[in-house]
């Protein structure tokens, strides 16, 4: 049986990790959210629209937000 011994370190880049995780996690609940709320007419009225509008107000700046979420834990789960 081999046992994996974790240094302080390993141990705080779990922990920065697990939060990042969690604010991702909230910028996705986030998302989902705006979208349950918008109504199938709405939606496809905006959508129709204005797409270029709703892409970068809301979802390129998710995907940003989430883009430096994912560079930072990899940054510091790289040895």
């Amino acid at each position: 049986m081999v046992k994996t011994v974790f240094t302080d370190e390993d141990k705080r880049n779990l922990r920065r990790i697990a939060l990042e995780l969690n604010e991702i996690r909230k910028l996705i609940e986030a998302l989902t959210e705006k979208m349950v709320n918008l109504s199938d007419k709405e939606l496809l009225r905006i959508l129709n629209a204005n797409q270029d509008a709703l892409k970068e107000k809301h979802v390129d700046s998710y995907k940003e937000a989430l883009e430096k979420q994912i560079d930072i834990a990899e940054k510091e789960f790289r040895p």
